[in-house]
């Protein structure tokens, strides 16, 4: 019996396209004169999404814009660090000033860096005077997760338990402001310790506090600078009296110019 002949159509169908052959799909050729053409609606859509696509991205925009415009902005400059310590008063009453490594201090991190703009630690000695251990801890700008740190976290951390704390109010020529006085364990001699933290015009004597500080000028459109001030003596050394830091720090401000009173210290 012979097979039915093969028509040149079907061999060159065959050879060149065998899926279509198996699917009996018959090949369609190319008309590269005929125009596409949508149906009904199709190009509004395209027009819609468009339309929605700018709407959206104008909106997103705006988001942007305003966010930028009510960022908390900084009030206070940096203040170099070779004026920063120039600024702090080599004297004060009997006492003088030495550099010191020896306070303690927040234990490093990553956020060491921009913790604090200016970080300064003295000794101060006199004649018949107890010596007193400060630290200035200062920046331009607090950040919800960049604030001073204060006592009660870093000597804890250095080994030396806070055994008393109490809020107290010291006044300079007539201006008030709140700080707490502390007493840390050495496991010998305890550490009298007065201190304040300044966030921009408040001077918060808790963590709640200072937080609620921040907050308040963050509304206000305002990044406040912050303060950490803190001198401590040794109870019974030589020279010691129960009011030995309120006459140290009387005799520190008297020191400081105007200029590192009222933009640095109050």
């Amino acid at each position: 019996m012979q097979a039915a002949p093969l028509y040149k159509g079907e061999l060159f169908r065959w050879r060149v396209c065998p899926a279509a052959t198996r699917h009996e799909q018959p090949i369609q050729r190319a008309d590269m004169n005929r125009r596409t053409i949508f149906s009904p609606g199709e190009g509004a859509d395209s027009r819609t999404i468009d339309r929605r696509g700018v709407l959206i991205g104008l909106g997103l925009a705006g988001a942007a814009a305003f966010s930028y415009l009510n960022m908390p902005k900084a009030l206070a400059a940096p203040i170099a660090k070779d004026r920063f310590n120039r600024m702090i008063p080599e004297t004060a009453g009997g006492w003088k000033s030495r550099k010191s490594s020896e306070l303690v201090t927040a234990a490093p991190d990553p956020l060491s860096d921009k913790l604090y703009q200016n970080l300064e630690t003295r000794i101060y000695e006199g004649d018949g005077l107890p010596t007193m251990m400060l630290l200035l801890a200062y920046s331009s700008v607090q950040q919800n997760d960049v604030q001073v740190h204060r006592p009660e976290v870093c000597y804890p951390a250095a080994g030396f338990p806070i055994v008393s704390s109490k809020a107290v109010s010291l006044d300079f020529d007539g201006r008030r402001i709140a700080a707490r006085k502390l007493i840390a364990d050495r496991g010998g001699p305890k550490e009298e310790i007065l201190y304040w933290v300044r966030v921009g015009r408040d001077f918060p004597v808790g963590w709640a506090e200072q937080r609620l500080s921040m907050a308040l000028a963050n509304v206000g459109g305002v990044s406040p600078d912050g303060l950490l001030f803190r001198v401590s003596t040794i109870e019974g050394a030589s020279g010691y009296s129960p009011d030995a830091l309120e006459k140290f720090l009387q005799a520190f401000a008297r020191a400081c110019s105007g200029e590192f009173r009222d933009n640095v210290l109050f």
